[in-house]
C-alpha cells in the first residue's frame, strides 16, 4: 500500500520527531488521500509492529522510541525470552509486566555481563497483540473465589472467575476460560468459562486439553461435509481425458504400517545407459478441492493434518483423505506426476510434469520392505526389481546430498502403542531405515526438481526454507564436543558439512542420539515463504513441499501453481487472488505447522508419562541430556525424560559450572555432564504437568539402608 510506504519513508527521515495524526496528514502529500486513509494505514502499521503510538498519541518507528518488537516465549519458571530481529532477549520475571506467552511485545533492551560474556536483557514496555483470547486449565474453587489454573505452565497468570461466569463447572473440571481482562503486572486476569472439556480423571482428558490449547479443529463444518459428500466415490472417465495414463506402469506406495492416506506412489526402470527413470506420482488433491470452496477454506484454516498419540485430526474429510484422493492399491486415482531421468551421479538430466491417472499395484509398508531387504524374499519379481532399483538410486541420491553438505540426522521417533481403551502398552522406537530412505530420497529429489522448475520459470511459488542455526546454541554444543574430544572444534558460522562431520563422528558412539538431538534443537524451524532461499539442513538452493497435498496445505497451493504455470493460466482471477495471498498463506501455514508439531510431541509426552507411572519405583539406565543449577535431565531408552533434582543428590555439595554445563562435587570432584550415563529410579509422575521425577538409583539404595539402620 502506497500510504504505508510513504509513512515509513516520512518517519525514517533524519530529524523526524514523533507526530500525531494531524501532523502526519499535514506533511504527507498524496493526491486523494484524506485523514481517514492515513489513520487506517497507521492502524495496519501498528498491527504489524512497524510503527508505535506513544501515550500522547504520537507516532514513531520502534527504534526511535528505543524499542524492539518481538514475540515473548515464556518459561514455566517465570522468566522469558523475546524473539526479535536482533536476536533473543532475556526478560526476568519482574520485567514481564503482564505479558503472556506468545504475546507480541515492544521491549526496551539493556545489556548485562555474565560469565559467558554480555547478554541482552530487557523489560517489556508494551503489549502490542495478545496471543490468547482464552486459556485452558483446571477449574478450582477456593471459598468465595474461583480460579482457572492454566494447564500450559508457560502461562503464569491464573484467571479469576466470578461464580456467575462459571456455568456448571465443578471443582477439578478442565475448562476453557475466555479472558475478559488481561493481567497488567498489577491486576490479575479475569475471565468467564465458555466450555467444560471434561473431568480431570477422563482417560482422554490430557490430549483433549492439548487439542484446545493449540486451537486445533476437531469437527468439519456442515458446508465442508456437504461438499465432501458431493465428491464422487471413484474416478470418472471424463476426469481422465487429457491425462497421461500410468495405469499400465508398475507403481507402489510405501508408508508406515498405520498410514491411512497415501499421497505418493513411485515407479522406476533403468535404461541401457544405466540411467534411472523415476516416476513420482502425487495425489491430485487440487482436482477435487477448488479455490475458495468450503473444502479449501477449511483446509487453509487447518493447514495440516495433526497426528496425535491417540487420534488423527485430518486436514481434509475422510472421503477425500482416505478414499478418492488417496492412492489406494488397485483403484484408479488422479495424480500430478513428475518423471525424472537421473544419471549414475544423482543428477537430473531431464524431467517432465504431467497430469496423470494411475492404478497402484501394491500398498507396501516400511516394515515389509525392510524385512524383504533383510531376508531376500519379495512378494514377486516386479516388487523385487522396483525395490532393488530404488535402493540403488537412494544410495546415489544420499551420497550426492552428503557431498554438497546436506545433513542426515540420526534420530528416533517414539510411537506409543495403545490398547482399546487408549491406555499405553509399550513404546516402539522408530529409526531411519533402508525403506524410509527410499521414499525420503525420492521425495527430496522431486521437491527440488519442482522448486527448481518454478524458480527458473520465474513463477509465483511457495518454497520451503530453513535458516542457519542458532549460533548461541552451537557455542554450547562446542563445549560438549570439545570435552568428548571430537575432531571439530568451531561451529559458529560453520557450513552444513562441518555439522554433518559431527553427526558422522557420533554414529558409533554412545552419545549418538544426544548429539543429534542437541544439533536438532540448535536448528531453526523450517518455514514457508514465497521467496526462494537456502534450505540449510538440505544444503539446497531451491526447495518446496510438493509431495503431501492430502495433509499439507502448502503442497496443495504448489500443485495449483505448477498446474497454472504449465497451462499458462496464472492470469485467471481466482489464481491472481491466490497469488496475492501467498505471504499470508505461508505465514499461517508455518504457524499451524508449529502448533501441530508441538501438539503431537506433547501428546506423546502425555502417553509416555502414563506408561512410566506404572513403573514408579523401578530403575532404568539413561543419558544426561541437560544440566542446570537445579539438577539434570535424564532420557531413557524409550525417550521418556525426567529430572534428577539437585536436592536429591546427597553425597556431596554440587556447584553448577555455567561454562561447561556441569554439576561438580566440591569435595569428591564427581561430575554430572551432558552425555554421561546414569542409573535412575522413578519416584513420581505428574501426568497433567508431563513431568517425571528421578533420583539416582544409588541415592535411593543409600536412603533405604539409612532407614533400615534407623529402625
Amino acid at each position: 500500500m502506497q500510504i504505508t510506504r510513504e509513512l515509513i519513508k516520512l518517519m525514517s527521515k533524519k530529524g523526524y520527531a514523533p507526530q500525531d495524526l494531524d501532523g502526519l496528514a499535514a506533511e504527507l502529500h498524496l493526491p486523494g488521500v484524506d485523514k481517514h486513509d492515513i489513520k487506517k494505514a497507521l492502524g495496519l502499521l501498528e498491527a504489524e509492529g512497524k510503527v508505535l503510538q506513544t501515550k500522547k498519541g504520537k507516532y514513531a518507528l520502534p527504534a526511535q522510541l528505543d524499542l524492539v518488537i518481538g514475540e515473548l516465549l515464556a518459561n514455566k519458571a517465570g522468566y522469558g525470552f523475546v524473539k526479535t530481529p536482533i536476536g533473543d532477549v532475556f526478560v526476568p520475571a519482574s520485567k514481564i509486566n503482564g505479558a503472556m506467552h506468545g504475546d507480541k511485545v515492544a521491549i526496551r533492551i539493556s545489556r548485562r555481563k555474565t560469565r559467558q560474556g554480555p547478554r541482552s536483557e530487557g523489560e517489556i514496555a508494551r503489549i502490542l497483540e495478545r496471543a490468547y483470547e482464552a486459556v485452558v486449565g483446571r477449574y478450582e474453587r477456593h471459598g468465595k473465589i474461583s480460579i482457572v489454573v492454566p494447564s500450559d505452565k508457560r502461562i503464569q497468570y491464573q484467571v479469576f472467575v466470578h461464580r456467575n461466569d462459571a456455568i456448571d463447572a465443578k471443582d477439578g473440571d478442565m475448562v476453557v476460560a475466555k479472558i475478559l481482562e488481561y493481567p497488567d503486572g498489577v491486576r490479575a486476569a479475569r475471565g468467564s468459562i465458555i466450555e467444560i472439556i471434561g473431568d480431570e480423571t477422563s482417560p482422554t482428558i490430557e490430549i483433549d486439553v492439548i487439542v484446545r490449547e493449540h486451537n486445533l479443529s476437531t469437527e468439519f463444518t456442515l458446508a465442508t461435509m456437504a461438499e465432501a459428500e458431493s465428491v464422487p466415490e471413484s474416478v470418472i472417465v471424463a476426469d481422465t481425458i487429457g491425462r497421461k495414463d500410468y495405469r499400465g506402469v508398475f507403481t507402489v506406495t510405501i508408508d508406515g504400517l498405520d498410514a491411512k492416506d497415501f499421497d505418493d506412489a513411485i515407479s522406476i526402470r533403468r535404461d541401457n545407459n544405466g540411467h534411472f527413470h523415476l516416476g513420482v506420482h502425487i495425489a491430485d488433491v487440487s482436482h477435487y478441492v477448488g479455490i475458495g470452496s468450503a473444502l479449501d477454506q477449511e483446509a487453509y484454516e487447518r493447514a495440516t493434518s495433526v497426528y496425535l498419540a491417540d487420534r488423527v485430526l485430518p486436514m481434509l474429510p475422510h472421503k477425500l483423505s482416505n478414499n478418492i484422493c488417496s492412492l489406494n492399491p488397485r483403484v484408479d486415482r488422479l495424480s500430478l506426476s513428475v518423471e525424472m531421468v537421473v544419471d549414475e551421479s544423482g543428477e537430473v538430466g531431464d524431467f517432465e510434469i504431467f497430469n496423470g491417472v494411475i492404478n497402484s499395484d501394491y500398498r507396501l509398508t516400511y516394515e515389509q520392505v525392510d524385512e524383504a531387504f533383510a531376508t531376500g524374499v519379495f512378494p514377486d519379481a516386479d516388487v523385487r526389481d522396483l525395490l532393488v532399483s530404488m535402493r540403488e538410486l537412494s544410495d546415489v541420491l544420499e551420497g550426492k546430498r552428503l557431498r554438497r553438505g546436506s545433513l542426515n540426522f540420526e534420530t528416533i521417533e517414539p510411537k506409543v502403542i495403545l490398547d482399546a481403551n487408549l491406555r499405553p502398552l509399550e513404546v516402539i522406537v522408530r529409526e531411519r531405515t533402508a525403506a524410509t530412505k527410499l521414499i525420503e530420497e525420492a521425495m527430496i529429489l522431486t521437491n527440488e526438481t519442482v522448486a527448481g522448475f518454478m524458480y527458473w520459470q520465474d513463477a509465483p511459488m511457495v518454497y520451503r526454507v530453513h535458516d542457519k542455526p542458532n549460533e548461541e546454541s552451537l557455542v554450547q554444543i562446542e563445549e560438549l564436543i570439545e570435552n568428548l574430544h571430537y575432531p571439530v572444534k568451531k561451529l559458529k558460522g560453520a557450513h552444513p558439512r562441518i555439522i554433518q562431520q559431527i553427526i558422522t563422528h557420533a554414529h558409533n558412539r554412545p552419545e549418538k542420539l544426544l548429539i543429534n538431538n542437541l544439533l536438532l534443537r540448535a536448528m531453526k524451524r523450517a518455514k514457508y515463504t514465497p521467496s526462494s532461499m537456502l534450505h540449510f539442513g538440505l544444503a539446497s538452493q531451491n526447495y518446496t513441499h510438493f509431495t503431501s497435498p492430502i495433509r499439507r496445505y502448502p503442497d496443495l497451493i504448489v500443485h495449483r501453481l505448477v498446474k497454472a504455470t504449465l497451462e499458462q493460466s496464472l492470469s485467471e482471477p481466482e489464481l491472481v487472488g491466490m497469488v496475492d495471498s501467498l505471504v499470508e498463506i505461508c505465514e499461517h501455514s508455518s504457524y499451524m505447522e508449529r502448533e501441530a508439531d508441538d501438539a503431537s510431541r506433547e501428546s506423546v509426552d502425555v502417553k509416555l508419562c502414563e506408561l512410566m507411572k506404572a513403573h514408579i519405583g523401578e530403575e532404568f539406565d539413561g543419558t544426561i541430556t541437560g544440566v542446570a543449577g537445579y539438577g539434570f535431565f535424564v532420557q531413557l531408552a524409550n525417550t521418556a525424560e525426567g529430572l534428577v533434582h539437585i536436592k536429591d543428590i546427597t553425597d556431596d555439595y554440587y556447584e553448577y559450572d555455567e561454562a561447561t554445563f556441569t554439576l561438580l562435587g566440591r569435595r569428591t570432584g564427581r561430575a554430572f555432564q551432558i552425555g554421561h550415563t546414569v542409573r535412575v529410579q522413578i519416584t513420581n509422575v505428574v501426568i497433567g504437568e508431563r513431568r517425571i521425577d528421578f533420583v539416582l538409583a544409588e541415592e535411593e539404595q543409600t536412603r533405604k539402608k539409612r532407614s533400615k539402620r534407623a529402625r
